[in-house]
Protein backbone atom coordinates (compact mmCIF):
# COMPACT_ATOMS: atom_id res chain seq x y z
CA UNK A 1 0.00 0.00 0.00
CA UNK A 2 1.74 3.70 -1.36
CA UNK A 3 2.37 5.80 1.44
CA UNK A 4 0.74 9.38 1.53
CA UNK A 5 3.62 10.76 0.47
CA UNK A 6 4.04 8.14 -2.30
CA UNK A 7 0.47 9.42 -3.52
CA UNK A 8 1.08 13.04 -3.32
CA UNK A 9 4.21 12.45 -5.66
CA UNK A 10 2.01 10.69 -7.76
CA UNK A 11 -0.13 13.07 -8.15
CA UNK A 12 2.34 16.03 -8.55
CA UNK A 13 3.78 14.11 -11.62
CA UNK A 14 0.77 13.53 -13.21
CA UNK A 15 -0.52 17.60 -12.93
CA UNK A 16 3.30 18.48 -14.07
CA UNK A 17 3.36 16.39 -16.96
CA UNK A 18 -0.44 17.82 -17.93
CA UNK A 19 0.82 21.17 -17.51
CA UNK A 20 3.65 21.08 -19.43
CA UNK A 21 1.77 19.43 -22.08
CA UNK A 22 -1.01 22.78 -22.24
CA UNK A 23 1.57 25.20 -22.11
CA UNK A 24 3.80 23.93 -24.23
CA UNK A 25 5.14 27.15 -25.54
CA UNK A 26 5.93 28.05 -21.19
CA UNK A 27 3.90 30.72 -21.55
CA UNK A 28 3.36 30.33 -17.69
CA UNK A 29 5.87 31.88 -15.37
CA UNK A 30 7.69 29.69 -12.87
CA UNK A 31 5.98 30.12 -9.81
CA UNK A 32 2.56 30.31 -11.35
CA UNK A 33 3.20 27.03 -12.89
CA UNK A 34 3.89 25.66 -9.32
CA UNK A 35 1.10 27.47 -7.90
CA UNK A 36 -1.05 25.57 -10.69
CA UNK A 37 0.67 22.58 -9.27
CA UNK A 38 0.06 22.86 -6.07
CA UNK A 39 -3.71 23.83 -5.88
CA UNK A 40 -4.87 21.11 -8.76
CA UNK A 41 -2.70 18.37 -6.75
CA UNK A 42 -4.46 19.43 -3.69
CA UNK A 43 -7.99 19.27 -5.06
CA UNK A 44 -7.04 15.21 -6.15
CA UNK A 45 -4.90 14.29 -3.48
CA UNK A 46 -8.33 15.35 -1.19
CA UNK A 47 -10.83 13.56 -3.80
CA UNK A 48 -8.59 9.95 -3.13
CA UNK A 49 -8.09 10.17 0.41
CA UNK A 50 -11.91 10.75 1.32
CA UNK A 51 -12.40 8.19 -1.77
CA UNK A 52 -9.68 5.99 -0.04
CA UNK A 53 -8.54 5.46 -3.45
CA UNK A 54 -4.36 4.64 -3.21
CA UNK A 55 -3.91 4.80 -6.96
CA UNK A 56 -4.69 7.49 -9.85
CA UNK A 57 -7.63 6.59 -11.93
CA UNK A 58 -8.95 7.65 -15.18
CA UNK A 59 -11.10 9.95 -13.43
CA UNK A 60 -8.62 11.65 -12.37
CA UNK A 61 -6.37 12.01 -15.07
CA UNK A 62 -9.81 13.27 -16.83
CA UNK A 63 -10.17 16.05 -14.01
CA UNK A 64 -6.61 17.09 -13.79
CA UNK A 65 -6.64 17.62 -17.33
CA UNK A 66 -9.63 19.63 -17.11
CA UNK A 67 -8.56 21.65 -14.06
CA UNK A 68 -5.12 22.52 -15.48
CA UNK A 69 -6.68 23.85 -19.04
CA UNK A 70 -8.94 26.40 -16.96
CA UNK A 71 -6.14 26.91 -14.61
CA UNK A 72 -3.62 27.52 -17.81
CA UNK A 73 -5.76 29.55 -19.80
CA UNK A 74 -6.69 32.12 -17.02
CA UNK A 75 -2.87 32.84 -16.39
CA UNK A 76 -1.51 32.71 -20.44
CA UNK A 77 -2.16 35.91 -21.83
CA UNK A 78 -3.97 34.93 -25.35
CA UNK A 79 -2.32 35.42 -28.57
CA UNK A 80 -2.52 38.39 -30.14
CA UNK A 81 -4.77 39.11 -33.12
CA UNK A 82 -3.03 41.12 -36.51
CA UNK A 83 -4.04 44.93 -35.58
CA UNK A 84 -5.45 46.33 -38.14
CA UNK A 85 -3.90 49.14 -38.67
CA UNK A 86 -0.08 49.98 -39.48
CA UNK A 87 2.67 52.95 -38.45
CA UNK A 88 1.41 56.19 -39.97
CA UNK A 89 -2.34 54.57 -41.14
CA UNK A 90 -5.16 57.54 -40.44
CA UNK A 91 -7.12 56.49 -38.21
CA UNK A 92 -10.22 58.07 -36.43
CA UNK A 93 -9.82 57.61 -32.04
CA UNK A 94 -12.98 57.72 -29.45
CA UNK A 95 -11.63 60.99 -27.02
CA UNK A 96 -14.36 61.75 -25.60
CA UNK A 97 -15.18 65.69 -24.55
CA UNK A 98 -16.42 67.90 -26.98
CA UNK A 99 -15.26 66.75 -29.78
CA UNK A 100 -15.72 62.86 -28.69
CA UNK A 101 -14.04 62.16 -32.14
CA UNK A 102 -10.44 63.24 -33.51
CA UNK A 103 -8.74 62.13 -36.52
CA UNK A 104 -5.02 60.83 -36.47
CA UNK A 105 -2.05 58.91 -37.10
CA UNK A 106 -0.77 55.88 -35.98
CA UNK A 107 2.61 56.60 -33.97
CA UNK A 108 3.59 53.13 -32.32
CA UNK A 109 1.84 49.59 -32.02
CA UNK A 110 2.00 46.97 -29.06
CA UNK A 111 3.28 49.31 -26.39
CA UNK A 112 3.29 48.83 -22.73
CA UNK A 113 0.32 49.25 -20.84
CA UNK A 114 1.23 51.90 -17.84
CA UNK A 115 -1.69 51.04 -15.78
CA UNK A 116 -0.72 47.11 -15.80
CA UNK A 117 1.96 46.65 -13.57
CA UNK A 118 2.74 43.08 -14.30
CA UNK A 119 4.05 44.49 -17.64
CA UNK A 120 2.05 41.91 -19.67
CA UNK A 121 -0.79 43.93 -21.10
CA UNK A 122 -0.44 45.72 -24.52
CA UNK A 123 -1.89 48.58 -26.16
CA UNK A 124 -2.76 48.19 -29.71
CA UNK A 125 -1.66 51.84 -30.80
CA UNK A 126 -0.46 55.10 -30.16
CA UNK A 127 -2.03 57.79 -31.93
CA UNK A 128 -0.86 61.45 -32.53
CA UNK A 129 -4.35 63.11 -32.71
CA UNK A 130 -4.62 66.28 -35.37
CA UNK A 131 -5.44 69.71 -34.13
CA UNK A 132 -6.44 71.52 -31.69
CA UNK A 133 -5.65 68.59 -29.85
CA UNK A 134 -1.88 67.48 -31.06
CA UNK A 135 -1.37 65.10 -28.49
CA UNK A 136 -0.59 61.57 -27.96
CA UNK A 137 -3.16 59.11 -27.16
CA UNK A 138 -3.04 55.33 -26.03
CA UNK A 139 -6.19 53.49 -27.67
CA UNK A 140 -7.15 50.49 -25.11
CA UNK A 141 -8.27 48.38 -27.79
CA UNK A 142 -8.37 47.22 -31.36
CA UNK A 143 -12.13 47.67 -32.17
CA UNK A 144 -14.35 49.92 -33.36
CA UNK A 145 -15.63 51.43 -30.79
CA UNK A 146 -12.22 53.22 -29.79
CA UNK A 147 -10.31 53.37 -32.85
CA UNK A 148 -11.62 53.32 -37.05
CA UNK A 149 -10.09 53.51 -40.15
CA UNK A 150 -10.21 57.74 -41.71
CA UNK A 151 -12.58 57.27 -44.17
CA UNK A 152 -15.30 59.45 -46.31
CA UNK A 153 -18.20 59.13 -44.22
CA UNK A 154 -21.50 58.68 -45.12
CA UNK A 155 -23.29 55.08 -45.63
CA UNK A 156 -23.82 54.66 -42.10
CA UNK A 157 -25.70 56.32 -38.91
CA UNK A 158 -23.80 58.97 -37.02
CA UNK A 159 -21.85 59.81 -40.69
CA UNK A 160 -22.17 63.86 -40.42
CA UNK A 161 -20.47 63.76 -36.84
CA UNK A 162 -17.28 61.76 -37.69
CA UNK A 163 -16.89 64.09 -40.54
CA UNK A 164 -17.47 66.91 -38.85
CA UNK A 165 -15.19 66.17 -36.08
CA UNK A 166 -12.14 64.75 -38.27
CA UNK A 167 -12.80 67.85 -40.32
CA UNK A 168 -9.39 69.54 -40.03
CA UNK A 169 -8.68 73.42 -39.05
CA UNK A 170 -7.15 74.34 -42.01
CA UNK A 171 -8.30 73.46 -45.63
CA UNK A 172 -5.69 73.69 -48.80
CA UNK A 173 -8.01 75.76 -50.87
CA UNK A 174 -6.94 74.48 -54.43
CA UNK A 175 -9.18 71.41 -55.10
CA UNK A 176 -7.60 68.60 -57.20
CA UNK A 177 -11.23 67.36 -58.47
CA UNK A 178 -13.55 69.45 -60.31
CA UNK A 179 -17.47 68.64 -60.49
CA UNK A 180 -18.34 66.04 -62.80
CA UNK A 181 -14.71 63.69 -62.25
CA UNK A 182 -14.94 60.05 -61.31
CA UNK A 183 -12.85 59.47 -58.53
CA UNK A 184 -12.71 56.59 -55.59
CA UNK A 185 -13.43 57.29 -52.62
CA UNK A 186 -12.53 55.32 -48.88
CA UNK A 187 -15.64 53.92 -47.10
CA UNK A 188 -16.09 51.52 -44.40
CA UNK A 189 -16.30 48.25 -45.83
CA UNK A 190 -19.15 45.64 -45.37
CA UNK A 191 -17.65 44.71 -41.79
CA UNK A 192 -16.61 47.98 -40.57
CA UNK A 193 -13.31 46.96 -39.73
CA UNK A 194 -12.07 47.48 -42.30
CA UNK A 195 -11.93 49.61 -46.00
CA UNK A 196 -12.70 49.93 -49.44
CA UNK A 197 -12.13 52.14 -52.38
CA UNK A 198 -15.61 53.07 -53.85
CA UNK A 199 -16.02 54.43 -57.12
CA UNK A 200 -18.27 57.56 -57.73
CA UNK A 201 -18.71 61.05 -59.46
CA UNK A 202 -18.14 64.49 -57.72
CA UNK A 203 -21.48 66.40 -57.73
CA UNK A 204 -19.93 69.13 -55.43
CA UNK A 205 -16.88 70.96 -54.95
CA UNK A 206 -16.68 72.84 -51.78
CA UNK A 207 -19.76 71.62 -50.41
CA UNK A 208 -21.13 73.30 -47.42
CA UNK A 209 -22.54 71.56 -44.37
CA UNK A 210 -24.71 73.49 -41.70
CA UNK A 211 -23.70 72.58 -38.62
CA UNK A 212 -26.43 70.95 -36.66
CA UNK A 213 -26.86 72.55 -32.92
CA UNK A 214 -24.13 70.82 -30.64
CA UNK A 215 -22.30 69.37 -33.12
CA UNK A 216 -18.44 69.88 -33.38
CA UNK A 217 -16.11 70.89 -35.74
CA UNK A 218 -13.07 72.16 -35.08
CA UNK A 219 -12.48 75.82 -36.28
CA UNK A 220 -15.71 76.39 -37.15
CA UNK A 221 -17.65 77.79 -34.50
CA UNK A 222 -21.33 77.95 -35.45
CA UNK A 223 -23.29 77.84 -38.79
CA UNK A 224 -21.63 76.29 -41.45
CA UNK A 225 -19.08 74.37 -42.72
CA UNK A 226 -16.96 73.61 -45.83
CA UNK A 227 -15.93 69.98 -46.88
CA UNK A 228 -14.01 69.65 -50.11
CA UNK A 229 -16.49 67.66 -52.13
CA UNK A 230 -19.74 65.74 -52.43
CA UNK A 231 -19.51 62.89 -53.87
CA UNK A 232 -21.93 60.61 -55.09
CA UNK A 233 -21.15 56.83 -55.13
CA UNK A 234 -22.01 54.27 -57.76
CA UNK A 235 -24.05 52.91 -55.10
CA UNK A 236 -26.48 55.26 -55.04
CA UNK A 237 -25.21 56.86 -51.66
CA UNK A 238 -23.86 60.26 -51.01
CA UNK A 239 -20.17 60.31 -49.12
CA UNK A 240 -18.87 63.93 -47.97
CA UNK A 241 -14.68 63.77 -48.33
CA UNK A 242 -13.83 66.10 -45.29
CA UNK A 243 -10.54 66.81 -46.49
CA UNK A 244 -8.61 66.35 -50.05
CA UNK A 245 -6.08 64.05 -49.57
CA UNK A 246 -4.93 60.93 -51.41
CA UNK A 247 -5.99 58.35 -48.69
CA UNK A 248 -9.34 59.58 -48.80
CA UNK A 249 -9.75 60.38 -52.62
CA UNK A 250 -8.42 59.32 -55.80
CA UNK A 251 -8.34 59.24 -59.36
CA UNK A 252 -10.17 56.66 -60.80
CA UNK A 253 -8.24 56.33 -63.70
CA UNK A 254 -5.24 55.96 -61.50
CA UNK A 255 -7.13 53.85 -58.18
CA UNK A 256 -9.04 50.49 -59.60
CA UNK A 257 -12.19 50.48 -56.69
CA UNK A 258 -11.62 47.13 -54.04
CA UNK A 259 -10.43 46.49 -51.06
CA UNK A 260 -8.20 49.35 -49.18
CA UNK A 261 -7.34 47.64 -46.56
CA UNK A 262 -8.60 44.08 -45.53
CA UNK A 263 -8.74 41.52 -43.13
CA UNK A 264 -6.41 39.38 -45.45
CA UNK A 265 -3.42 41.88 -45.23
CA UNK A 266 -4.42 43.77 -48.20
CA UNK A 267 -3.24 47.39 -47.74
CA UNK A 268 -3.64 50.22 -50.45
CA UNK A 269 -3.00 53.26 -48.73
CA UNK A 270 0.45 54.41 -50.16
CA UNK A 271 0.61 57.63 -52.10
CA UNK A 272 3.65 56.61 -54.52
CA UNK A 273 3.34 53.70 -56.48
CA UNK A 274 5.07 51.80 -59.06
CA UNK A 275 3.25 49.41 -61.08
CA UNK A 276 3.10 47.12 -63.94
CA UNK A 277 1.34 48.56 -67.21
CA UNK A 278 -1.70 46.55 -68.15
CA UNK A 279 0.41 45.75 -71.36
CA UNK A 280 3.54 44.85 -69.33
CA UNK A 281 5.24 46.93 -71.59
CA UNK A 282 6.66 49.19 -68.97
CA UNK A 283 6.20 50.60 -64.92
CA UNK A 284 3.65 53.10 -64.64
CA UNK A 285 5.40 55.38 -61.67
CA UNK A 286 2.52 56.75 -60.05
CA UNK A 287 1.49 59.99 -57.63
CA UNK A 288 -1.92 59.53 -55.79
CA UNK A 289 -1.62 62.88 -54.39
CA UNK A 290 -0.69 64.74 -57.34
CA UNK A 291 -2.47 62.65 -59.94
CA UNK A 292 0.78 62.49 -62.03
CA UNK A 293 1.56 59.44 -63.97
CA UNK A 294 4.62 58.59 -65.83
CA UNK A 295 5.91 55.70 -67.58
CA UNK A 296 9.81 53.79 -67.24
CA UNK A 297 10.94 51.03 -69.04
CA UNK A 298 11.16 47.38 -67.35
CA UNK A 299 13.92 45.48 -67.14
CA UNK A 300 15.01 41.76 -66.55
CA UNK A 301 16.27 42.25 -63.29
CA UNK A 302 13.31 44.36 -62.29
CA UNK A 303 11.12 43.45 -58.83
CA UNK A 304 7.41 43.30 -59.05
CA UNK A 305 5.18 45.99 -57.95
CA UNK A 306 6.10 48.34 -55.20
CA UNK A 307 4.34 50.27 -53.33
CA UNK A 308 6.26 53.50 -51.39
CA UNK A 309 5.30 55.20 -48.67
Amino acid sequence: MPTNREIRQSIEEAVAATIQTRDAQQQLDDADALEIEQMVADEVFDRMVDDMRPVLEEQDLSFIQRRVDVLVKANVPPESAPVRFERFDRVVCRIGGERKWAAGAVMALDVDDPKDPTGKAKLPYVVKIDPPESRLISVPTDQDTHCRAEVCFGRHEGALSFTLCCRPLRQLEARRFGVGDRVVCAVEDASGDFSDWAAGKVVEVNHIVEVPTGEYTPGSGSGPAVVPYDVLLDTGVHVLVHRDEHWLVRDFALQAPGPRQAADGTRNLTRLVKRRAADSSCWELIDHMTRKLRHEAIHSDDDDDVDVD
